[in-house]
């Protein structure tokens, strides 16, 4: 269904330059993109960060109490930390980095 989508897409935008088999298909996907289409995807991975960031929320509130009423152990809990750590972590390291002088934002 992606390479549907992406054949498609390259039919109607014949900029649009990356194979679906290549490693680095992202990156050349996002290099042939003009500065519309990178504000729309800065815009959906925001969104997908914020949606991200309460469900791991919500997944340690209820592994917290499982793990308090119902002896479930701590590896849940240590599993959805670890995933919300590395989650917050990017994304500070990626915001301090792009709002420094003279950082390439695009």
């Amino acid at each position: 269904i992606q390479q549907r989508i992406v054949d498609l897409s390259k039919r109607l935008a014949p900029e649009k330059k990356a194979s679906i088999y290549d490693m680095h298909f992202q990156k050349k996907w996002f290099d042939s993109c003009d500065e519309a289409e990178k504000l729309i995807i800065g815009q959906c991975a925001y969104k997908a960060y914020s949606a991200s960031s309460k469900v791991c929320v919500g997944l340690w509130l209820v592994f917290t109490l499982s793990a308090l009423f119902l002896d479930t152990g701590l590896l849940p809990i240590l599993a959805v930390c670890l995933i919300w750590a590395v989650s917050q972590c990017v994304y500070s390291y990626w915001s301090i980095k792009l709002s420094s002088p003279g950082a390439n934002i695009l």
